[in-house]
């Protein structure tokens, strides 16, 4: 049993293997995912393929509605989600500002996402340079990390034990439990993919305590960002996905969005799809 990170696309050696398995698949590239089953094969002999997602992407979530792979799914939680979605803007900052100190008095835990750690004059948001102040002078215990921070394990398990407020990056979409966390705000929330908001989202409300995520943005009407505010489902989500990016090339693999077939759109007329497998199987049986 081999148990690795995108390391293993650079290993020299890797044994052959049966089964290959990639959890988060939405965070490898198909070129990445084509490498790894390489890495693992010998001659003609492939490895089953078995690939994770709680959002799948735009190419992947098309394929699963053409059946071109098989699929399980397993839409079961432990406990029901109680998380309040909104899009906000820079007029009710004060209204999110009110809603953190009541929450902090609470012993509640807030994470902060910002899109950049330094500042930069392409994007029209703060970074964490810019923004910590506020927060340091406002609040106690106000704990800051992000990708390249060689303490972040360490900071991030001190914030989970004594933390107010953390501000980060999107390192923290996965891999962390903070079960006192019940507040999220994602700064430029119109930059990242359905995908990226729903993980960062799922940081809170962990154990099913009523919990709160909002998406600041500077783009009016983002249509995009209201449609994902109403669901929780992941699946739903995916398909959100698809219809706004397109499913890419569903047959070479190395565009996953953006394109589309000339007379088909595999995000709004799923019902033909279904009738078309209808009909195919009909004619299978039948020979």
């Amino acid at each position: 049993l081999l148990i690795g990170t995108h390391a293993l696309l650079y290993a020299k050696d890797l044994p052959q293997a049966a089964l290959l398995m990639t959890d988060e698949q939405h965070r490898f590239g198909s070129a990445q995912r084509q490498m790894l089953q390489t890495l693992v094969s010998k001659e003609e002999r492939r490895p089953h393929y078995i690939q994770f997602s709680a959002t799948p992407i735009p190419r992947t979530q098309a394929m699963i509605q053409s059946e071109l792979i098989s699929v399980s799914i397993m839409n079961e939680l432990p406990f029901k989600k109680n998380i309040t979605t909104k899009v906000v803007g820079s007029k009710e900052f004060s209204s999110i500002l009110s809603h953190i100190e009541q929450k902090t008095q609470n012993g509640e835990q807030t994470l902060i996402v910002y899109p950049l750690v330094q500042k930069s004059d392409e994007v029209p948001y703060q970074s964490i340079e810019e923004g910590r102040g506020f927060w340091e002078r406002r609040f106690e215990k106000v704990y800051t990390t992000y990708g390249k921070d060689a303490q972040k394990e360490q900071v991030l398990e001190d914030f989970r034990k004594d933390g107010s407020i953390l501000l980060a990056t999107t390192v923290v979409e996965v891999g962390i439990s903070l079960p006192k966390l019940t507040t999220i705000v994602v700064v430029g929330a119109e930059r990242l993919g359905l995908a990226t908001l729903h993980q960062l989202r799922g940081r809170v409300g962990r154990h099913g305590q009523s919990s709160s995520c909002f998406l600041f943005t500077r783009v009016e009407n983002s249509k995009r960002l209201e449609e994902f505010s109403k669901t929780l489902d992941g699946f739903e989500i995916a398909k959100l996905d698809l219809k706004y990016r397109d499913s890419g090339d569903i047959i070479d693999g190395t565009i996953q969005s953006g394109q589309r077939f000339r007379w088909l759109d595999l995000a709004e007329d799923e019902s033909i799809v279904v009738e078309a497998k209808r009909r195919v199987k009909k004619l299978i049986d039948k020979d």
